[in-house]
């Protein structure tokens, strides 16, 4: 069943407890992630369990069609909520998809787990859309951009929450820096929560110099120097900006975080090329726009990866999640192994 607005806002609320299953699919990355982690913890009390919880990649059911079928049937060892996460970052094996969602619908009763499916764009052709949109137990909700008005009252209740209040002309400098990626704007606010001490001074309040400053530092940004760095090839001063940044405490998901938005935004940009837009023409058609400051970086890597290495970059970061949150692993140790594997890559494709 397809669902948007105020049923979509009910829906993701409190999901029926008969639906086995929903597709969250949009040009918002951030707002499908965000949307699907909500729904995640209401279908599952523990979705972090690697017990209870299993990740697949498009790539994965390319290679085994049958799995999602067996994924959602399977009863759990342990008797408790099973939870499936499929993360799809292309569509190739749209129809063996298509055709599970309608068996499983057909006969919802054999439903052991409840399933989320995140993807980005799909074009109301899509043969896994049209199969969620015209189920009667499984839901589809589009996941858009938040307006200029949505952001600014994010941005007003966030940091209202903080007791830091923004001036005017600063929120409007600001907000259309946020536009795009519910993740990536949440992000930036609380960066400008943590430029003003969260609220600790008394009176904080946020003005268009502090809006300029943090601007002009988003090209340098620490998070953003070791991905860009990885997927130009330069493992030297990617390595160096990674210690660094976990020298500082910052917490490896949050890196990978970085590493998936900044390598799903390039596959994006590479399909766009692909259907004839310029490299200029792809950069501008992103939502949020590539920052000026990183157009160079961008446009380079752009000319380094093809859209197959783009679309198998991706599914390694998700296998780097899962491993990161299943196998016991350090964390910064698998965070550095992909962005070793990627950097090399790219310095190969670079000579």
């Amino acid at each position: 069943m397809k669902l948007a607005g105020a049923r979509a806002r009910s829906w993701l609320n409190a999901p029926p407890a008969n639906c086995p299953g929903v597709l969250l699919f949009g040009p918002d990355a951030g707002l499908c992630a965000e949307r699907a982690e909500a729904v995640a913890k209401k279908f599952s009390p523990n979705p972090d369990d690697p017990f209870s919880t299993t990740v697949l990649s498009a790539d994965d059911l390319t290679g085994d069609p049958a799995r999602l079928a067996d994924e959602m049937v399977a009863q759990s060892l342990l008797g408790d909520a099973r939870l499936i996460r499929l993360r799809l970052s292309h569509e190739r094996g749209a129809a063996s998809i298509a055709k599970t969602i309608k068996a499983l619908d057909a006969r919802p009763q054999t439903c052991a787990a409840k399933l989320i499916v995140e993807a980005g764009d799909m074009t109301p052709r899509s043969a896994i859309r049209k199969a969620f949109e015209g189920a009667k137990h499984f839901a589809a909700i589009a996941c858009y951009a938040d307006s200029q008005a949505d952001i600014a009252n994010m941005v007003h209740q966030t940091l209202g929450d903080l007791s830091i209040s923004i001036a005017p002309d600063a929120l409007d400098a600001f907000v259309p820096l946020l536009e795009g990626d519910r993740r990536m704007a949440r992000s930036e606010i609380e960066k400008l929560a943590l430029y003003k001490g969260y609220g600790q001074e008394e009176g904080a309040k946020v003005t268009l110099a502090d809006i300029k400053v943090l601007a002009a530092g988003a090209g340098a940004a620490g998070l953003d120097d070791i991905v860009f760095d990885a997927m130009a090839g330069n493992a030297i001063t990617m390595d160096a900006s990674l210690q660094r940044a976990l020298a500082g405490k910052t917490n490896p998901h949050s890196v990978l975080a970085a590493l998936q938005r900044h390598s799903v935004r390039l596959h994006q940009a590479s399909a766009l090329m692909a259907a004839g837009n310029s490299m200029d023409e792809a950069m501008r058609n992103l939502r949020p726009p590539v920052f000026v400051m990183r157009k160079t970086a961008f446009g380079t890597a752009l000319r380094i990866w093809p859209e197959a290495a783009l679309a198998r970059a991706v599914a390694q970061s998700l296998e780097c999640e899962k491993n990161m949150k299943t196998t016991g692993a350090p964390a910064e140790a698998l965070l550095g192994r992909l962005l070793i594997a990627l950097s090399s890559y790219a310095a190969r494709r670079r000579r």
